[in-house]
């Protein structure tokens, strides 16, 4: 693997300084596409599961390492999941973590512990759920760790997954954390927290090199996701659409909705919805709202979700004449 002259840049972040006077933070740039990976072949426990991972990062714009100076040191990194990213995963298990960790600057090997938090604050974590997973690296790349007690989402609103660093390297400029700073920039609150004592911090407060997001991610196992589309929809009595499952899985306890809203003076205001227990993949139901009366422009909103799914939202705008609903676009 060829390597490049490193370019250093060294800054002094307030936050540590006061935490400890003696710390800095020191930060190497490196080709995004000179580390190796471990290719990790995710397994199904049976054919109704399936893996994802969750994570603000891209493994192939990992760019900046970070790490401590002047003496050993222990610190965590971390990301917060919220009910953005995980409400889609309601009922799977958090089995493993992804970790991307560089040997080449300084720590030819590493010990880690990883932490899952509950729900805390936007700026803290919650109460300690787990800390009984510790890794020693070896070898750069993205490595995939098992937990070896699986968190539950059910009862979690959101998590902190946190990396504890236990560096034991005397040298100067020791770099190992990977950060991707190429994707974008660091997704607020939740993709680049650290702490090196009892409070936490986002990192890219130390400036533009700092900007992104910690190559952390959380692998969680369960159903397999189904996927809802809405389409044809059609007047000219009522509105008529067909909600359909078109992923690999079935959508289970599964919900829609039609709004209708507008007309002259907005007096037109109507709503149906509907459940069902599972829509079948490859299968697809007619969904419907009566006949309503009015004059004027209408916007039609539908919408469905499921247990195992993603919410699909379909607008579009027509023309009611008394009960006829005609340009529908």
């Amino acid at each position: 693997m060829d390597k490049k002259p490193l370019i250093g840049v060294s800054i002094l972040i307030v936050v540590l300084l006061i935490i400890s006077p003696v710390t800095s933070v020191g930060v190497c740039k490196q080709s995004p596409k000179q580390f190796s990976s471990i290719e990790n072949q995710l397994t199904f426990s049976d054919s109704t599961r399936d893996e994802t991972e969750l994570k603000y990062y891209n493994e192939q714009n990992l760019s900046t390492l970070i790490g401590t100076q002047g003496e050993s040191r222990i610190w965590q990194s971390a990301i917060r999941l919220t009910q953005k990213e995980m409400a889609p995963y309601t009922d799977w298990t958090l089995t493993k973590v992804n970790i991307a960790f560089n040997a080449d600057h300084g720590c030819p090997s590493m010990t880690v512990r990883i932490y899952i938090y509950d729900e805390g604050t936007d700026v803290h974590p919650g109460p300690l759920l787990v800390n009984d997973t510790a890794y020693t690296y070896h070898s750069t790349g993205v490595t995939t760790i098992p937990l070896l007690t699986p968190v539950n989402l059910t009862t979690h609103q959101e998590l902190w997954i946190a990396v504890e660093w236990n560096e034991i390297e005397h040298n100067p400029g020791v770099y190992y954390a990977w950060l991707d700073t190429l994707t974008g920039s660091h997704v607020p609150q939740k993709g680049d927290w650290y702490n090196m004592g009892s409070n936490w911090y986002e990192i890219y407060i130390g400036g533009a090199d700092f900007d992104g997001n910690w190559g952390i991610g959380g692998i969680v196992e369960g159903r397999g996701i189904a996927e809802l589309s809405i389409g044809n929809i059609r007047g000219p009595i009522g509105i008529q659409a067909n909600l359909s499952s078109i992923g690999e899985y079935n959508a289970e306890n599964v919900s829609w909705s039609i709004a209708i809203n507008g007309g002259l003076f907005h007096r037109i205001n109507a709503t149906a919805t509907g459940t069902l227990i599972s829509l079948v993949a490859g299968s697809s139901i007619a969904i419907s709202i009566g006949v309503f009366f009015g004059f004027g422009k209408i916007l039609i909103v539908i919408a469905a979700r499921a247990e195992n799914t993603l919410e699909v939202t379909f607008i579009k705008n027509a023309f009611l004449l008394g009960p006829f609903v005609v340009g529908i676009r």
